[in-house]
């Protein structure tokens, strides 16, 4: 087969192994890898990990299909889904089990663990379907990981862009503590009815930025400690 035809068919998958080389070319494991090395040193196919490569250059249009199953989310979908417009320089993804990070030409490719693994589906993006959080799902992700800035998550928050009785029913999913204390402050702040998390409250504070010092004023309402300047964000 032809180089220009090979890489025809590779096109058509975003991800692939070597495996899938063999099965087009019809060829040994041993070979196929000959050919794998000598599509790298000719810049024509990239190596993600071992066994596994690709022909496109975009770290997100690759990541949810390293490993299965898994799904973007974190700053990565915050910045997708026009929630930011800062430009993370890493591509996030969600995962069920631990994974190292991968280098990808430069860019990152970050693998977080989380027991939350629901709300995400396939959106195009440029040549593929990808698995992506949806919008409420990504920020609770991104405000129950330490991978995304607060001011990130709580500027999604706070953008009105969001289906805030969505977002509440995911929080109440999650059963944090924490979590419900931090949305509903924000929500409020946003002038938009948090009742529905008022339950999960309880009696200790916690502070609206865990990443910062336990500083600030107290909000009674929401036991939170507001260590960040919100109407700055």
């Amino acid at each position: 087969m032809k180089t220009i035809e090979l890489l025809q068919k590779l096109r058509t998958m975003p991800v692939f192994t070597v495996n899938d080389l063999s099965r087009i070319l019809g060829k040994s494991d041993k070979y196929v890898k000959v050919v794998a090395y000598r599509l790298c040193k000719q810049g024509l196919v990239k190596r993600i990990e071992r066994g596994k490569y690709t022909v496109y250059d975009d770290a997100v249009e690759i990541a949810s299909y390293i490993t299965t199953p898994s799904y973007i989310s974190f700053w990565t979908a915050l910045r997708i889904y026009g929630l930011t417009e800062q430009l993370p320089s890493d591509a996030m993804v969600a995962v069920t089990k631990p994974k190292k990070e991968i280098d990808f030409g430069g860019t990152k490719i970050a693998f977080a663990k989380t027991r939350h693994f629901w709300a995400y589906g396939k959106m195009r993006y440029r040549e593929f379907d990808i698995f992506i959080a949806d919008k409420e799902k990504s920020v609770i992700d991104s405000m129950l990981s330490k991978n995304t800035p607060f001011e990130e998550a709580a500027k999604a928050i706070l953008s009105g862009k969001l289906n805030y009785e969505k977002l509440v029913e995911y929080v109440r999913k999650t059963k944090n503590q924490s979590l419900a204390k931090r949305v509903g402050y924000l929500m409020e702040k946003n002038k938009v009815d948090a009742n529905g998390l008022l339950g999960m409250v309880g009696t200790l504070y916690t502070r609206l930025d865990t990443s910062r010092k336990v500083k600030g004023k107290r909000d009674f309402r929401w036991k939170i400690i507001v260590n960040s300047d919100v109407d700055k964000i």
